[in-house]
């Protein structure tokens, strides 16, 4: 290891970097849809650009499913703040789409929550 190799790594903790490093040394920007709960699904038609960053490339490839926003930041071990900006990126390329989770299409009217209701009291 050389001595400008020494100043990044950290027996501990490991390689350092700053967050700024890690998502282009930007503050935070307010996204509309990628609030903590959001879901994260890849436009899987489109290709990957190049010149994407590490983290942008894991992101896209969790999202080949629909994800939570806070699980990718788990996955990437993260902040909320640091990932969104991330997100955010892809989202303004068109690589990935969101919806919240009151946009799921569930059944959630007064009979069906009845009949939950009541089968959790029967166990």
């Amino acid at each position: 290891m050389t001595v400008s190799d020494e100043a990044w790594y950290d027996e501990d903790a490991g390689p350092l970097v700053r967050l700024y490093a890690r998502v282009g040394s930007r503050g935070p920007v307010l996204r509309d849809g990628l609030e903590l709960s959001a879901i994260i699904l890849r436009d899987g038609d489109i290709p990957e650009p190049e010149g994407l960053s590490a983290d942008q490339q894991t992101a896209l490839r969790l999202s080949r499913r629909p994800i939570a926003l806070s699980e990718i930041a788990v996955h990437l071990g993260l902040p909320i703040g640091p990932t969104r900006l991330l997100l955010g990126d892809l989202l303004e390329a068109g690589l990935i789409h969101t919806r919240s989770r009151a946009e799921d299409n569930r059944d959630s009217s007064p009979a069906v929550l009845q009949r939950l209701l009541s089968g959790l009291r029967s166990l």
